[in-house]
């Protein structure tokens, strides 16, 4: 029971408010116990002298008026609560496009309504037929059976696991305020046309007012049970606020089932009054979950205004990050274009000495230093590799990229008559299926398609012809389009593992001495089709063959 009640911190009422709520509704029965009395008189009894008649019957007229006058104020009182409380609901509404707040708030000022037909009847500013004595009990006792009942109806809509889509909640909201209100009119005119009411009071019974005992049980049944499973289901500052007013609206039926004997006296004035905190309670509960709603918006406003300023301040330092690693590369890919540069020129003297000693040495007849001379050209001649692909590879990234509409089979072709010579040595199949048109630089697509054709060719098997397929499909990868151009070969393959360490600069798989190179060709690779804003894959198996992926937007 304490978990069925139990009520979050966030959502509680507080304290003064509930000590209030209970105050109020016990005091006035205190007060009635010590001889408090809260009625209005029938009459007034006039003086006999002439000259004071008029004014006297004036006053005595009024007097007999008080109570309907306390009685209209009190009901109209509670209806304007109901106003605010619906009007409330749906400002909640806009905001937080919770659609349980304007359906109760909607039940709410409906049983408002039927309380001001309630008054409106008895002050006889609308037509009814029924006499007051009977029209007033009946119409209250109405008013109270319809507000209980599209309560529990307007709470228990969501409570039966029904769950309804937020794009139609409004049409929903119409819905049910058109079904509620269609009901409160045929009850406010078969009570407005109907000339025998029951009678509903009986100020000598221990149970003065019996069909006030119908809404009291509802009441019970809907502060014990539908109202704790709506905050349990729905917590919001408002469902508890629905729960506390139910207080109010037993004290009401008990005041009236068991108190009040005639009309205006002082347990009818009493649930009167009662009625108006049962209404003002939700009305309450609107303004204060309101209040969190926008103190809750104006921090997520101020958290999301200093994200920003965080992220601002975090993306202008990325900003001169970028900028110094922009520098930094620049300054980088010049060095070791300028590096690779200066040092041709000492190499090619170291070559072309070596030349000459070699020349010299072959008519002496020195075994040992033509073996020495020999290991130093070949060792030069890599070197002077290395250099000329270090350049390469720093152009790639110093170049200026100007892209324009390249048809790959006629760069393909090129590579393909430069390879022309490998390309029978091996007794090569190489099969090209037909490539898309792309934005590029032709030169260095060159380069791509050269270097992985050379390496299919050069890592190709002993006793097998090259088999080479070059294929092409449109792709979609995270929302994009791409081109998807398949590199096949039949060669000698490697481990998986290796995928990512070959397009970096300078790594090998394989020795020297079982393949030439400088381990700098797919680097290159890489760095071209990143700069045509491509991506370059690879997957291969040891002794299966190896497969390049290249991507390119479309």
């Amino acid at each position: 029971m304490k978990d069925y009640f139990y009520i979050e911190d966030e959502y509680r009422l507080p304290s003064s408010i509930v000590i209030a709520v209970v105050v109020i509704c016990i005091v006035p029965f205190l007060l009635q116990l010590v001889g408090g009395d809260f009625g209005n008189a029938l009459y007034v009894t006039a003086t006999s002298q002439t000259s004071a008649a008029a004014q006297v019957t004036t006053d005595d007229m009024f007097y007999r008026l008080s109570g309907g006058f306390t009685h209209a104020l009190l009901e109209w009182t509670a209806f304007t609560a109901a106003i605010f409380v619906v009007l409330l609901a749906f400002c909640h509404y806009s905001i937080t496009n919770d659609i349980t707040t304007p359906v109760i708030g909607v039940a709410l000022f409906c049983a408002g309504a039927m309380d001001a037909f309630h008054t409106l009847a008895a002050t006889r500013l609308i037509s009814a037929v029924a006499e007051n004595k009977d029209l007033i009990p009946f119409t209250w006792a109405l008013s109270r059976i319809f507000n209980a009942v599209i309560m529990i109806a307007g709470v228990g809509i969501f409570l039966s696991g029904r769950k309804i889509n937020p794009k139609n909640g409004f049409k929903f909201i119409i819905i049910t305020s058109l079904i509620f209100a269609t009901i409160g009119y045929l009850l406010i005119y078969v009570s407005a046309t109907s000339y025998n009411l029951p009678q509903t009071q009986f100020p000598d019974a221990i149970i003065r007012r019996p069909y006030d005992i119908i809404p009291l049980l509802l009441f019970l049944f809907a502060g014990l049970v539908i109202y704790p499973l709506f905050a349990k289901r729905y917590p919001s500052i408002f469902a508890t606020a629905l729960l506390l007013s139910a207080l109010p609206e037993v004290a009401v039926e008990l005041h009236m089932a068991f108190g009040s004997q005639r009309l205006f006296d002082s347990d009818f004035n009493i649930a009167h009054f009662l009625k108006i905190v049962a209404y003002v309670i939700p009305l309450v509960g609107l303004v204060l979950d309101y209040v969190q709603t926008y103190k809750t918006q104006i921090e997520h406003h101020e958290q999301l205004k200093h994200s920003h300023e965080n992220l601002n301040a975090k993306a202008f330092e990325l900003d001169r990050t970028n900028t110094r690693l922009t520098q930094s590369n620049a300054e980088l890919e010049k060095f070791a274009y300028i590096a690779s540069h200066d040092l041709q020129e000492p190499l090619r003297k170291i070559q072309a000495f070596g030349d000459r000693l070699q020349k010299r040495v072959s008519i002496v007849d020195d075994e040992k230093a033509v073996d020495y001379i020999d290991r130093m050209q070949k060792s030069s001649t890599r070197m002077r590799s290395l250099i000329d692909d270090l350049l390469k590879f720093s152009r790639v990234g110093s170049d200026d990229f100007i892209l324009k509409e390249t048809k790959l089979n006629e760069v393909l072709d090129n590579v393909l008559d430069d390879l022309h010579i490998s390309i029978k040595e091996k007794s090569a199949q190489i099969n090209v299926e037909k490539l898309p048109t792309i934005l590029a630089e032709s030169n260095k697509l060159y380069q791509v398609f050269l270097n992985i054709l050379s390496n299919a060719l050069k890592f190709s098997k002993a006793d097998q012809a090259p088999i080479i397929t070059i294929s092409c499909q449109q792709i979609l990868k995270e929302n994009r389009n791409y081109w998807q151009i398949n590199i096949q070969d039949n060669g000698i393959g490697f481990e998986q593992e290796y995928a990512d360490k070959i397009f970096e600069v300078f790594q090998r798989l394989h020795g020297r001495s079982q393949y030439p190179g400088t381990g700098i060709g797919l680097a290159i690779c890489k760095k071209v089709v990143e700069k045509h804003n491509g991506i370059i894959s690879v997957e291969s198996e040891l002794d299966k063959g190896t497969c390049f992926t290249l991507l390119f937007e479309v």
